[in-house]
This record gives C-alpha cells, sequence and structure tokens, in this order.
C-alpha cells in the first residue's frame, strides 16, 4: 500500500504538503495540489483518517495545553488564541499549569489517559519518559514556543533570536554606546534565545557597553533591575526580555528619575501583551505572532490525525518590531 512518505516522493514535495492537500481547509498552493493528486492516483495513494474528520466531527478530541506561570499576563493570551483556534476544529481542552523550570514526568498526564488525549501542546519542557509515554499511548506531543530537540516532536515557535536581533540593530541605528538589559530567570529557555541575539549582534561593536540584571519576567523584578542599571549615569536604552519586567522599568523611571522617556532613555520590551498599548505605557515591543502559531499548532495536529506516516516538523516564525512611544 502506497504511503504519504511515496507520493510526497514521487511529486517532489514534503510529508506535510501531502497532508495539507487531504486536509479540508488547510494551507496549499494549487499547483503543489495538482501534483500530489496526480501522484496520489498514480499510486493508489488514499488519504486515511485515525478519527473522524476534525472539520466535520461534533468532538474531535482531547487536547492537552500544558503551560507555566499562567498568572503571567503573556500565558492567558496564548491560551485564549489557542483555545479559539482548537475551537475552529471541535478540539476540547483540557488545561495544566507548571512551574516553567519543572521538566514534565509522565506522571502529569497518567491521570487524563482514561480522557483519550489525541494531542499536548506544552511551554514546559518534558522528560525523555513523558515523551516516550506518550507516544506508546499514540498522543502527539508539540512544543509550543520552544524547541527542545526532540526527534518525535513537533514545535512551532516565535524566532525568540531574531527579535532580540532587531531591538539590537535599532539601539545600535540610533547610537546608543551605554544599554541595559533585564533578562528573565536564568536557564529559562525564551530569556536566553532572545538575550543571545541581542547579544550576538552588540558584541560587533567593541563601543558598545552592556549592564545586564536578572528581572525573572516580573514587574517586581523590572522595577528593581532599572534601579541597578541606572546606577551607571550614562545609560541611554534599556532593553527587557519581556513586556512585564519592560513595564516595571518604565515605572521606576517615571517614579524614581528625572529622565524622559524616549527622549533620554529608550526602553524595549518583548511579547506586545495587550498591556503594552495601554495609554500609560505604549510600550515599543517584539510582537509575537501567537494567532499565526495557534492555528499551524492545530494544522499540525489535523495532519497527525489523518496521516499515520506524519513525521515532526519544527517551526520559526518571525517576530515584528512594533514602534511605539518609548522609542525614538
Amino acid at each position: 500500500m502506497a504511503t504519504s512518505q511515496d507520493v510526497a516522493s514521487l511529486a517532489g514535495v514534503s510529508q506535510s504538503a501531502v497532508s495539507r492537500c487531504f486536509t479540508k481547509g488547510a494551507s496549499i498552493s494549487n499547483r503543489t495540489k495538482l501534483r500530489v493528486i496526480e501522484a496520489a492516483k498514480k499510486l493508489g495513494y488514499k488519504a486515511q483518517n485515525l478519527l473522524h474528520n476534525s472539520t466535520t466531527s461534533i468532538d474531535s478530541g482531547l487536547v492537552g495545553v500544558i503551560l507555566p506561570y499562567i498568572t503571567n499576563r503573556y500565558y492567558p493570551e496564548v491560551l485564549t488564541e489557542l483555545h479559539e483556534a482548537l475551537r475552529n476544529k471541535n478540539y476540547r481542552i483540557l488545561l495544566i499549569t507548571t512551574d516553567d523550570s519543572e521538566e514534565l514526568d509522565e506522571k502529569l498526564i497518567r491521570p487524563h489517559l482514561k480522557d483519550k488525549l489525541i494531542a499536548i501542546i506544552t511551554a514546559s519542557k518534558p522528560t525523555d519518559k513523558f515523551v516516550a509515554s506518550c507516544n506508546e499511548q499514540k498522543i502527539q506531543v508539540i512544543a509550543y514556543n520552544r524547541n527542545f530537540t526532540i526527534p518525535t516532536t513537533s514545535s512551532v515557535g516565535c524566532n525568540h533570536r531574531n527579535g532580540g536581533e532587531l531591538v539590537a540593530q535599532h539601539l545600535n541605528q540610533n547610537k546608543h554606546k551605554n544599554i541595559g538589559i533585564v533578562e528573565g530567570p536564568k536557564g529559562t529557555f525564551v530569556s536566553e534565545e532572545r538575550c543571545k541575539g541581542f547579544k550576538n549582534y552588540i558584541k560587533n561593536f567593541k563601543d558598545i557597553k552592556l549592564i545586564s540584571e536578572k528581572g525573572n519576567f516580573t514587574y517586581e523584578g523590572g522595577y528593581q533591575a532599572a534601579e541597578k542599571i541606572l546606577q551607571n549615569k550614562n545609560i541611554s536604552a534599556i532593553f527587557c526580555a519581556d513586556d512585564t519586567m519592560a513595564f516595571g522599568c518604565m515605572d521606576f523611571i517615571k517614579d524614581k528619575t528625572k529622565y524622559k522617556i524616549p527622549s533620554q532613555i529608550e526602553v524595549i520590551g518583548f511579547d506586545d501583551m495587550l498591556m503594552a498599548n495601554w495609554e500609560s505605557y505604549k510600550l515599543s515591543t517584539i510582537k509575537q505572532p501567537i494567532r499565526q502559531m495557534s492555528k499551524l499548532v492545530t494544522q499540525l495536529i489535523d495532519e497527525y490525525i489523518q496521516d499515520p506516516d506524519f513525521e515532526p516538523s519544527n517551526h520559526l516564525i518571525e517576530g515584528k518590531f512594533i514602534k511605539r512611544k518609548t522609542t525614538k
């Protein structure tokens, strides 16, 4: 019996393109679709569904969503977009919260196996045993906004390093020579990636000096980090690895200093949370494409369900620099 891999090879396309061709509503060009259909006819290939088609089934299955720090204002926004994208395909959501530093153990999903989970979307790092347990139960694992480099998991995320580079490029173009950087907790994937992108770009310019402080992804952390950084009177810009820390940083500057934003000091965040556009902040930041990411996650679940030969894939989506009133 012909497989989707056979069809992809004959048509000269990826396996995911074959899956999209036979998934109602999936994005695929007419030209590619014709090539796939022609190859499928030659090989006698028929797409097989493991569950009812998600566009017609009343209940297409239960999807586990594992998010750290649900009290962080960014994650409720992520959950809203994921819920909308999954609901449109009739998937139900099981929400599980963890600490960001906590590795996922297989015990976490054991109570929910009776609910027939079909996929898990996780922003927390799973153990190898967790992934192996999911594989045995035919539960798809998708890393959200992370890449754990585990061969059997797919991933969808923002290109955090590129976002950090975009911030560095802006500050370099505005000729800043003394820059503060407020990082998240040590060992946190998104913080490290964003700060690596920023620092890797800045290190090409020997006349730029960086002062780094930890803000731990909290408002209070950003407030305290700004106090320490601004002991250096030459600082003219601060990059925060997320918006929440940037809000704390801005409020310290407004409350405790005479600096004017942005004429004397620029502040840039990362995420583009809804609060970033509030009148009291109007924060310049890197926008994460969470709606696009959520739709892509749902598409990966559809492909996994409908194609027994589905191969995990990794997707990086570029963020966008949003200029508001905290930058020149």
